[in-house]
């Protein structure tokens, strides 16, 4: 290595060692770990996914270098938001845990112990104070993507769960206001009924600095929200309306994005699914940007 290109590393991370990646292989081995508790408590494993795990040791290196310990980003992206872009289309859960150590070693083997404490340490939550628990042993988790960045500051671990029972089919990452777009995609388990389709509104994401960052806690979908109804063949609902999605036979639908809060913000499409003569729950989601536009 050059000195120049040592220089401008060095900048980059104030003198430090660039954080560095778990590999694949301890990963694995995690996954087997929240796979045994999984079955354990006697629900379905969870399928590793590389891109949710891709995004996920974004973030952990994001983290590591700036020192803080967040759910949000430096760009103020809440995580389904981050995974999304990742080309992530189910409903996520993001757990996180931090070990700060100003010298934390570069040993696969210590690193292999952190790892493990930390997802222990989620084990470990008892009600009403489990949240991170109750991700894990979801039954209707179906993927799980591990992020891992530890350096000379310590370490982050991520394990982002994802319920995945539709396919929204992309649109474009940004919008205005004057844009007219339709929500489309497919349900992808033949047991499964469309309920809703739901659009969550927030406002745009600002910038934060690690000081708000570290004043952050949990995080949730917004509670801004306009449901969509599926359409009734022949009928109408008691409202007197027919519902504005369109589904088929092989669970293909779609429906008119309504950017009802008519300002400039992120609406985030969920996928309300339903088991045979189970609850409703979020089984796909899909953020939008929508910006003002010219006028």
């Amino acid at each position: 290595m050059t000195a120049l290109v040592f220089l401008l590393i060095a900048s980059l991370f104030g003198g430090q060692q660039a954080p560095r990646q778990a590999p694949l292989e301890l990963k694995l081995r995690l996954l087997e770990e929240i796979n045994r508790g999984r079955i354990e408590a006697g629900v379905s494993p969870v399928e590793y996914s590389p891109e949710l795990s891709k995004a996920a040791d974004q973030h952990c290196r994001e983290m590591l270098q700036e020192g803080y310990v967040s759910h949000w980003d430096r760009a103020g992206r809440k995580p389904y938001l981050r995974y999304a872009e990742a080309g992530a289309r189910g409903n996520t859960a993001e757990n996180i845990t931090s070990l700060r150590d100003s010298e934390f070693p570069d040993d696969l083997k210590i690193l292999w112990v952190s790892m493990f404490s930390g997802h222990q340490r989620f084990m470990a939550e008892v009600p009403p104070d489990d949240g991170h628990r109750r991700s894990i042993l979801d039954a209707r988790q179906t993927h799980v993507g591990i992020g891992v960045g530890y350096g000379g500051s310590g370490m982050r671990l991520i394990e982002v769960y994802e319920a995945r029972y539709s396919h929204l089919d992309a649109m474009p990452g940004r919008v205005t206001l004057r844009d007219t777009l339709t929500v489309s995609g497919r349900l992808l388990r033949r047991n499964l009924e469309l309920v809703a389709l739901t659009v969550f509104y927030e406002p745009l994401p600002k910038a934060m600095s690690v000081a708000e960052l570290s004043r952050t806690r949990s995080y949730s979908l917004p509670a801004e929200q306009r449901h969509q109804r599926v359409q009734i063949i022949g009928a109408r609902y008691v409202d007197g309306s027919r519902g504005s999605v369109e589904i088929s036979l092989d669970g293909a639908f779609r429906a008119p994005l309504n950017f009802w809060k008519g300002s400039p913000g992120v609406y985030s499409v969920g996928v309300w699914v339903s088991e045979t003569g189970r609850e409703p729950f979020l089984g796909g989601l899909l953020p939008v940007i929508v910006e003002e536009g010219k006028r």
